[in-house]
């Protein structure tokens, strides 16, 4: 779709812009005790950025220049921040980032008229001085769906890249595993199909799938790792996929 190609280079512009987001994880508040649940409300014809940010040190200064400058002119377009988790393990990949932060523009057309602004250019170009390494994915929403971040849960994202070879085996394991999910806490949540991406740094294909999952606790996903569905769908992971990064997140201020 005409989406696609403009938002791997307006997204990234444009979600950079939250200045207590990233400035947070360069310098981590104290703890105040569990903030209230973040509700992320999505609608259909939006498009959902998630941002995955790796602060360069020393370039919090850079950081807060950029945001000075692409804040108002994004928030023109209705470029809005909906929500943040914390990124609190990181427990499969090379990619360390902070946080996977939400943002939405509320249609394509917005994201267009952002990207043909004749100054973006050389506002993006100075990326690099605040993130050695910035992960940008953008996806269409294709229904109405609300999401409700609670602090009490805890989150899982896996970042998957298919194998070619067998395109529908990654879905036909999370279609397998889903009962055991449910069963044991679990539930999926959200599932970014066929994201765009941008980096900052490394020139990257994008990936197949992002799956968010909540669970009343981390040790959910080891209890399903032992159901009889686990076992059963298990090599449609591998057979699946070529690469994935996993993490663990919480709701941004929480105490653990």
């Amino acid at each position: 779709m005409p989406f696609l190609a403009l938002s791997r280079s307006a997204a990234s512009v444009a979600a950079l812009c939250l200045t207590s987001s990233f400035v947070a994880m360069a310098q981590p508040a104290a703890a105040q005790g569990d903030p209230a649940p973040v509700t992320v409300e999505l609608r259909k014809g939006e498009v959902l950025q998630v941002i995955a940010p790796e602060a360069r040190e020393g370039g919090l200064e850079a950081r807060r220049d950029y945001y000075r400058d692409v804040i108002p002119i994004a928030e023109n377009y209705g470029f809005r921040r909906l929500g943040q988790l914390d990124v609190e393990q990181k427990v499969v990949g090379e990619f360390d980032p902070g946080a996977f932060i939400f943002f939405s523009w509320p249609s394509a057309a917005n994201a267009q008229a952002f990207l043909d602004r004749p100054d973006l250019p050389e506002i993006r170009a100075r990326r690099s001085d605040g993130w050695s390494e910035l992960k940008i994915f953008d996806d269409l929403v294709e229904e109405d769906t609300t999401l409700i971040l609670d602090p009490n849960k805890d989150y899982s994202i896996v970042v998957a890249w298919f194998d070619p070879a067998n395109p529908g085996d990654y879905t036909r394991y999370l279609e397998g595993i889903e009962p055991a999910v449910e069963r044991e806490g679990g539930r999926f949540i959200y599932k970014m199909r066929n994201p765009t991406l941008e980096t900052n740094a490394n020139a990257e294909v994008a990936p197949g799938q992002i799956t968010f999952v909540e669970w009343a606790d981390r040790e959910g996903f080891a209890r399903v790792q032992k159901t009889p569905e686990y076992l059963a769908h298990r090599s449609y992971f591998a057979s699946g996929t070529t690469r994935f990064e996993f993490y663990w997140l919480g709701v941004t201020g929480r105490d653990r």
